[in-house]
């Protein structure tokens, strides 16, 4: 027994003496950090947070009196990035010291092996090759089709408003944007608007509305990823892996039997892997299919939902928008062309203006792939340290945008507030070669929603269900609306 309790001792010693070690990392580097807690780090409450308020604590004690500061995701230490310039220096300037966005890597996971998660020497050629379907010759040829389709959400919209005024926006917003990925990536006619139980529709609302994730165990599936892989874990539920799957081998194969052509995305993938350049597996093709649906369908319907809910707060604000969306139709001889969404500045702002209050990803990340000494300090970030960037602190801080909480779209008006902030003020869809590459298609589509039901709709909070803010999901890796966006609709 005295054996028994001499080694546990010397085992419990030896592991307080590591925790210790490990989170003395940052002081012993003369970089200020928050007390960790024990196991834990700095996230001991995250089971019951959301993205949004992960990094909040550590911004707000910060701000303004460090470049950088340090915390820790669990036992692993990581980088806060507080200042502009070296948000910029991150993203841009040595770029190439930053170029891969995480140190997660688990070739057992095969939804995570996309564009957006990759280490640098894979996505570099992706990007390259998937760069062309994003131009704006390609999205003004996608145009007509989102055009389309938003006469069905206008039809599918005004047969809900006729059954009630109280309408959850989201969810209709929910099926416009799964029906425009689905049609203008893969030439998959998804029919949400039609069918509430279609199967696109169910599988991507399992993956947004898991009541099982939390932020908690998201990071820590992140951080030990061996233990990950010896478990036979997965960032993903299996009947999502299973989905894309079947997806992928169905539709390449029929397209490949029957010699269609597109133009759209699944084809760029089929001509990849058909010259062997990047030899791409079904597998990872798999991958690519599953982040550009589920990140575009998310954030553009979440997108148009909160930018609805603020407008719905800001009558004055909603009528300017419509106002103005009414008289460049009216130059364009009322026909909603791709050149009149071009010409409306103001929704373009009131887009922009929603991103900063919401944005997508509340903070970015990105690896150091060497040792990076700090400019004017005599800090180094070592080779494979994670940095983390905390966008939605730096959206809603007071010295740098007024009034933080207030809806104004008129600040990134020409000659507004922003123009005349730091352009990394701004990261609402990050900032950098590794940006989203996706954002002109994203704005288009979220933009078109938004003309199609307020120059129809007018929105106003209702008396009931009514709240100042929007509460967000714990159970999503993006900035979701916890329960939906239920807001009143009339007619005009």
């Amino acid at each position: 027994m005295t054996f028994w309790f001499i080694i546990f001792g010397i085992f419990f010693c030896t592991f307080l003496c590591y925790q210790r070690t490990r989170y003395s990392y940052w002081t012993r580097r003369n970089v200020e950090q928050l007390k960790p807690h024990f196991l834990l780090g700095h996230i001991p409450k995250l089971k019951g947070m959301n993205h949004k308020e992960f990094m909040q604590e550590v911004y707000d004690s910060f701000k303004g009196k460090q470049r950088l500061v340090g915390v820790y995701i669990f036992t692993k230490p990581v980088a806060v990035i507080l200042d502009l310039d070296l948000v910029k220096a991150v993203l841009i300037k040595d770029f190439n010291n930053f170029a891969s966005r995480m140190t997660y890597k688990n070739e057992k996971d095969i939804l995570s092996q996309h564009l957006f998660n990759v280490e640098a020497e894979l996505w570099r050629p992706l990007r390259t090759k998937f760069s062309p379907t994003f131009t704006s010759g390609k999205i003004k040829f996608m145009f007509p089709t989102v055009r389309k389709l938003c006469a069905d959400f206008l039809q599918t919209f005004e047969e809900a408003v006729e059954k009630s005024n109280l309408i959850n926006v989201h969810y209709f917003n929910s099926l416009f944007t799964v029906d425009v990925i689905g049609t203008c990536f893969f030439g998959i006619e998804c029919n949400s608007l039609k069918d509430p139980e279609a199967e696109f529709l169910k599988v991507s609302s399992k993956i947004f509305s898991r009541s099982n994730f939390n932020v908690r165990w998201h990071l820590f599936k992140q951080t030990y990823v061996g233990f990950m892989k010896f478990m036979g874990f997965k960032r993903f539920p299996q009947f999502v892996e299973d989905f894309f799957r079947n997806v992928v081998c169905e539709g390449f194969k029929a397209r490949e039997k029957q010699q269609i052509l597109r133009n759209d995305f699944v084809d760029i993938l089929i001509d990849l892997k058909k010259s062997g350049e990047l030899n791409l597996s079904y597998d990872q093709i798999s991958a690519q299919l599953f982040i550009f649906f589920t990140a575009g369908f998310e954030t553009s319907s979440t997108s148009m939902s909160y930018a609805l809910f603020e407008l719905a707060k800001y009558s004055d604000t909603q009528n300017k928008l419509r106002q103005d969306i009414w008289e460049v139709l009216q130059k364009h001889n009322h026909v909603m062309s791709y050149e009149a969404l071009m010409d409306m500045k103001y929704l373009d702002c009131v887009l922009t203006e929603t991103l900063r209050m919401y944005p997508p990803l509340p903070f970015l990340q990105r690896v150091a792939l060497n040792d990076y000494k700090v400019h004017g300090t005599d800090v180094i970030i070592e080779k494979n340290t994670e940095v983390f960037i905390p966008a939605y602190g730096i959206h809603y801080d007071p010295n740098i945008f007024d009034n933080p909480k207030q809806f104004q779209p008129e600040r990134f008006l020409p000659g507004g507030e922003w123009v005349k902030s730091h352009p990394q003020s701004f990261l609402g869809f990050g900032d950098g070669p590794r940006n989203c590459i996706a954002l002109r298609f994203g704005r288009m589509i979220t933009k078109l929603g938004l003309i199609s039901l307020l120059t129809k709709f007018k929105f106003s909070q209702p008396s009931t269900k009514n709240s100042e803010e929007i509460e967000f999901s714990n159970h999503s890796m993006v900035l979701v609306p916890k329960g939906g966006v239920y807001l009143k609709v009339e007619k005009i």
